[in-house]
């Protein structure tokens, strides 16, 4: 049964310019790994009804049903008064119709650590928390102003963001991976222009301006790292000319609140070998 809520006050624009009707939510869905830890971190728990299939965190969101982000119909069936969806792994195409089937969506769009403090903002005034969310904000902006702060005495590098090895898709200007690097004293060598994450030649781990690379610290990415170690693309690695820095996967992953983890790692990682 679905239980009735306060009547909007005024609408909101969300990060990707939708506009978003401000009230309380009962029944939430949040489609994507990274709105699921910030609703959790706002304090919105209780009220969410259904993740996607990939959140894993909190450890609360084992013991919830999952709903298949595509799945619109699985969607509805839900009965949601709000949505959270994300550009980091949400179709905007099912978005949109979900919008205009008259359901309450907001998506959030992390491309920094400032835009991440903005979400935190974002979607705690739809749900009227604002207290809750601007202490989640502030949060995330000292934490990243601290390891920024210890960067700031670093020599700078020249780096990339790996996503994936095989084939190579790094992160572009313009991401969060690529103020990730920023923040921590790193510079970006992935091409701009070419989209958020594109595919780029092989070749590129050649450069030879290239010293240090950031990738999530997954198995099957050492599987693949390994596996390109007996390459020629992997000369620089094996001549010790660049080094790898692993994160820890879930929140280099996810433009979500446990990012400045990821940034306190980089930082730290690259303080014991500059």
């Amino acid at each position: 049964m679905l239980v009735c809520v306060a009547a909007p006050l005024f609408s909101i624009v969300d990060q990707v310019g939708n506009s978003v009707s401000e009230g309380q939510a009962s029944r939430v869905v949040a489609l994507a790994p990274d709105v699921t830890e910030l609703a959790f971190a706002l304090g919105m728990g209780e009220s969410v009804v259904a993740v996607d299939t990939a959140a894993d965190f909190p450890p609360e969101v084992v013991s919830l049903p999952r709903v298949v982000p595509t799945d619109l119909e699985g969607i509805l069936a839900l009965h949601p008064d709000l949505v959270l969806a994300s550009t980091a792994g949400n179709d905007p195409r099912v978005v949109d119709r979900l919008s205009g089937l008259g359901v309450r969506v907001c998506t959030v769009d992390a491309t920094s650590f400032a835009r991440l403090a903005g979400a935190c903002r974002l979607v705690g005034t739809v749900v009227g928390l604002r207290e809750r969310a601007e202490a989640c904000a502030r949060e995330v902006e000292n934490r990243v102003a601290a390891a920024a702060g210890r960067a700031a005495s670093i020599v700078r590098r020249e780096a990339l963001y790996v996503a994936w090895w095989q084939p190579l898709i790094v992160a572009a200007p313009g991401t969060f991976h690529d103020d990730l690097l920023r923040q921590a004293a790193l510079g970006n060598l992935a091409p701009p222009g070419a989209g958020r994450y594109p595919r780029v030649d092989p070749e590129l781990l050649l450069d030879p301006r290239l010293e240090v690379v950031v990738a999530p610290n997954e198995t099957a990415g050492r599987t693949l790292f390994e596996e390109l170690l007996g390459m020629p693309v992997g000369l620089r690695f094996k001549r010790k000319l660049a080094r790898v820095i692993w994160l820890p996967a879930d929140p280099a992953s996810r433009p979500g609140p446990r990012l400045p983890d990821a940034l306190e790692a980089l930082v730290a990682a690259r303080e014991a070998d500059p």
